[in-house]
């Protein structure tokens, strides 16, 4: 169970906006509730955590799986004072920030997979989801802290590294990487940019993917002054916004 005194005392700063449950059907799901009953900017900077979630969920409907306590489920509302056009970089920004605690403060090799999600050694750690409502933003995140669902392509920060496991750790080390990278995606894209060039998992990969339902293949090439994904196609660079079912070769 969440150690709600031990998240207090390590991190006041963010403890009165958490609001903590043993079990929902979906953090995301409770964030947006509340949302909608804020008023203006009245859920800004909340936080919605559970130990487990009945139905969690992330892009295009997928399923997200984790045993009780496993892993870091939690769901962070922000209002966002920029134009909405830059909304569709959030959850890139979102993975900048917890792949650079990841690797500044944990000393993992984590890596950003266009276009949410968190790799280690091959290995997905973390997944985010972006959901809109109104004037908010709910950014829904989920991470294998000492378990992980069976299988050959997830992994649990417990399995990499010496610095322990600590769920309340983790979350206090994010919430203000978290707050700042997002904040700042509309005026310091091209720095955050910059910064996941380095760590972009697909980046020179052979991949295949699915866009407005036709099926391509091509080199990955990085990361648009948009967010989106390049891809070198029979010698072009295209950029797409929307890709789905990506699989490296």
């Amino acid at each position: 169970m969440f150690d709600f005194k031990k998240f207090s005392d390590i991190s006041p700063q963010w403890a009165p906006l958490l609001r903590y449950h043993r079990e929902l059907i979906s953090t995301s799901d409770e964030a947006l509730r509340l949302c909608g009953e804020s008023g203006k900017g009245g859920a800004d900077r909340t936080v919605v955590l559970a130990d487990h979630q009945l139905a969690g969920r992330g892009r295009r409907g997928a399923a997200w799986l984790s045993e009780s306590g496993a892993g870091l489920l939690f769901s962070l509302i922000v209002k966002p004072d920029f134009s909405k056009e830059h909304w569709g970089k959030l959850a890139l920004t979102a993975g900048l920030a917890i792949a650079t605690v990841l690797r500044e403060q944990w000393h993992l090799d984590a890596e950003v997979k266009w276009p949410n999600d968190v790799m280690i050694e091959d290995k997905k750690c973390c997944g985010i989801l972006v959901e809109t409502q109104q004037d908010y933003v709910v950014i829904g995140i989920g991470i294998n802290v000492t378990g992980a669902p069976a299988g050959d392509d997830t992994v649990a920060l417990r399995d990499l590294t010496p610095h322990g496991s600590s769920r309340e750790e983790l979350l206090s080390d994010l919430l203000d990487q978290l707050l700042n990278e997002v904040s700042s995606c509309a005026g310091r894209f091209d720095t955050q940019r910059s910064r996941l060039q380095e760590i972009c998992y697909l980046t020179g990969k052979e991949i295949t993917f699915l866009a407005a339902g036709v099926e391509y293949s091509g080199t990955m090439e990085g990361i648009s002054p948009a967010g989106e994904i390049l891809v070198s196609i029979n010698g072009e660079t295209l950029p797409f916004l929307q890709a789905d079912t990506i699989r490296t070769i």
